[in-house]
């Protein structure tokens, strides 16, 4: 190389300047920013350049200091909004994942109660060996003949209604918890007397069937009736509700296959139950007429523990299964007889209340069979039945009873204790939706 070229290619200091110049005007970054994974909801950004002066402002607009020459080094961290101390705790976790693992099941019920069986309203006759059929009675007051009457014998053994049922399971550790809820349609049962009216003939003098209620007098059998020569209308209200929750054990073989899951828990029956029997007399022209009316009600709440299991053949597509349940139930019931006009019109209305604790134990199975459309959607149908032993029934708690020792007669006529089986059964069909 000669020494011509040699000294054209040196660095002079007014073409060192000139570089320098170059490189600031072409804007080459000088600072630089690496984003590096923090901990959770944050962000870290690792800076090179001067930390005193690229705070936040390099976060927005990081070529606004694309000029530096700095070299220090710094950390900065974008935390989350505080959402407060709850927030992504052990409790919020727990929580969280109970939603996330739930099922709620939703079904119709199509239930039939049982209802009266050939309950007689009122005593047997003094000296007559079915007075259910058509006897010659008397008024009460005058002992003049009142023609041929009957008195009813009440029966609606089978008392179909309609309701709903919820249930709401939770996962748990080594199990799940369901907590469920449930109530029947009030179901009317209305006895039909006008079958009884329209066989007397009005043209035929001899021809005055009548309606009767008879009573004792002071605890002893009696010819004693009372005379409804008009109407005589009785109606029967009966609903139910409940509650539960009950804790299901893990199946010790899980998966598909049968499974057997026991159960405990803890459960609340409401029964509730009024008549109503209205009585209309004209007197028959020797007496004053009269509204008789004889209402009762009953209140029956039982609660107590339950032991179970849940045993369930299940397939990919399907699954069936049963659900026996027994409940060691205590029942505090709550019983009321209140009468108006009940032998004269003067006669007051009268109430009397009567409560009591019974143990009632409860059974109840429930088998099913679920087909599963989805991972997150199933339906179902299946057959419920429910004993309930010691409830107290409206047809039941009424004591017909005349006490002549008292100033007012009317008032033998009152609740008693009285206590019988109850059970219903019925078909149900639903759906489950599965988180």
């Amino acid at each position: 190389m000669s020494r011509t070229s040699w000294k054209v290619m040196m660095i002079t200091p007014f073409r060192l300047s000139a570089l320098l110049v170059l490189l600031c005007s072409t804007g080459l970054p000088l600072a630089t920013r690496s984003v590096v994974a923090g901990d959770k909801d944050t962000v870290e950004y690792v800076m090179h350049g001067d930390a005193d002066m690229s705070g936040e402002e390099y976060m927005n607009d990081p070529g606004l200091f694309s000029g530096m020459h700095t070299y220090s080094r710094s950390l900065v961290r974008q935390l989350p909004v505080d959402r407060g101390w709850t927030y992504d705790s052990p409790i919020d976790k727990q929580i969280g994942n109970m939603f996330k693992s739930s099922k709620l099941k939703l079904e119709y019920l199509h239930w039939s109660l049982k209802g009266p069986d050939d309950v007689l309203l009122g005593t047997p006759i003094l000296g007559v060996t079915d007075s259910t059929q058509p006897n010659s009675v008397f008024d009460r007051s005058t002992g003049i003949a009142r023609g041929d009457g009957v008195e009813l014998d009440y029966n609606d053994q089978s008392m179909d209604t309609n309701g709903m049922r919820a249930a709401l399971e939770f996962a748990l550790p080594e199990g799940s918890l369901e907590w469920n809820v449930w109530g029947i349609f009030k179901n009317k049962s209305i006895r039909p007397t006008d079958s009884v009216f329209a066989t007397q003939l009005n043209s035929v003098p001899d021809d005055d069937l009548v309606v009767v209620t008879n009573f004792k007098i002071n605890g002893a059998p009696a010819s004693n009736t009372n005379v409804y020569d008009t109407s005589y209308t009785i109606n029967l209200d009966t609903q139910m509700a409940g509650t539960g929750i009950n804790y299901f054990m893990d199946p010790h073989l899980p998966g598909d296959g049968f499974r057997l899951q026991p159960m405990f828990g803890f459960r609340f029956i409401d029964l509730q139950e009024t008549m109503n029997q209205v009585g209309i007399d004209s007197g028959g022209g020797i007496g004053l007429p009269r509204t008789t009316t004889i209402y009762s009600k009953t209140e029956n709440r039982v609660f107590g523990p339950s032991i179970g299991a849940r045993t369930e053949f299940k397939h990919s597509r399907f699954s069936i299964g049963a659900e026996p349940k027994f409940t060691f139930g205590f029942n505090r019931n709550t019983n009321q007889v209140a009468t108006e006009q009940l032998f004269q019109p003067s006669d007051p209305r009268i109430v009397t209340v009567d409560k009591n604790n019974e143990f009632s134990p409860t059974f109840q199975i429930s088998l099913y069979a679920k087909v599963n459309v989805n991972e997150h959607f199933r339906c179902f149908v299946g057959y419920d039945y429910l004993f309930v032993g010691q409830i107290s029934r409206a047809f039941n708690i009424i004591d017909y009873n005349e006490d002549r020792t008292a100033a007012n007669p009317a008032v033998g006529t009152r609740v008693r204790d009285d206590n019988s089986k109850f059970s219903a059964d019925g078909i149900t069909a639903g759906i489950e939706l599965i988180w």
